[in-house]
């Protein structure tokens, strides 16, 4: 039977990916995201931190189709900067936009879900591990999965399926756009930029963006999901180091490599 396909941030990078291989495989997929540049059906322009265009949307979904089957929480953007100098809009935004934005989505989704049916929370590798300059997205991501936990919880009796994926690093343009505030002084110098640098420099080193959303999509088909699924090899390995080394060891060697260090030559 088709399934009707929700995707949020779903016209560019892992979200679109995601939505060609549901299309590919005869379901129904509505791709919400901020900026639709073509009128293109079950295409919605809303922006996620806003919560009468959410309601409005899922709304409008909602009763297309009268159900929702898959829901995949892809909407997000990055953010980088000393967390002394960031401005408090641009906190308050990225917590609107990657955590807020999937709570309200899901809150009015769920009504329109059934025994069956699930949501799929896109976090980052960046939940489960911690970097120096990008506090608060690792933070809002850190959220998501714990949100996410406590919504599977919620919803198990309904037996409407939670899951929450962390991709490691992904070849997309989300690298790109993220929001970079290089403001700094004398306590910080050019750590702020060198970090941005030493993250950003292996661009073409990452996965392949159609890879990670084929791995995605196999996930939201499963029966019986785990409640988190982490992509990247080198990504499990860490994860099994972070849960066997003293946390004080882990930051250790997180600051060694990300906090700024001087660029090679």
């Amino acid at each position: 039977m088709q399934k009707i396909v929700v995707i949020t941030g779903g016209t560019s990078g892992i979200g679109k990916d995601m939505a060609d291989y549901y299309l590919g495989k005869g379901e129904t997929v509505c791709v919400i995201a901020r900026n639709i540049e073509e009128n293109k059906e079950n295409y919605y322009s809303c922006d996620v931190s806003c919560e009468n265009q959410v309601k409005q949307t899922i709304e409008a979904i909602g009763n297309k189709y009268g159900h929702i089957d898959i829901l995949i929480n892809n909407a997000g953007f990055g953010l980088s900067g000393a967390l002394e100098l960031i401005p408090r809009e641009e906190a308050k935004k990225i917590f609107d936009v990657n955590m807020h934005g999937a709570f309200m989505v899901n809150k009015y989704a769920i009504k329109y879900m059934a025994k069956n049916s699930l949501i799929l929370h896109v976090a980052s590798a960046c939940a489960l591990f911690p970097l120096p300059f990008r506090g608060l997205y690792c933070a809002s991501k850190s959220a998501i999965n714990m949100y996410s936990d406590c919504l599977r919880m919620e919803l198990k009796p309904l037996g409407i399926k939670v899951v929450s994926i962390c991709p490691g690093d992904v070849k997309t343009p989300f690298t790109k756009n993220r929001v970079k505030i290089f403001e700094t002084n004398e306590r910080y110098g050019d750590r702020i930029a060198n970090s941005a640098h030493n993250i950003d420099k292996n661009q073409d080193k990452r996965m392949d963006s159609k890879i990670v959303a084929k791995k995605m999509v196999k996930i939201s088909y499963k029966k019986n999901p785990k409640p988190m699924y982490i992509i990247g090899g080198k990504y499990k390995f860490l994860y099994f180091i972070k849960n066997v080394f003293p946390k004080r060891t882990l930051l250790y060697f997180i600051e060694k490599m990300f906090n700024g260090k001087k660029r090679k030559k």
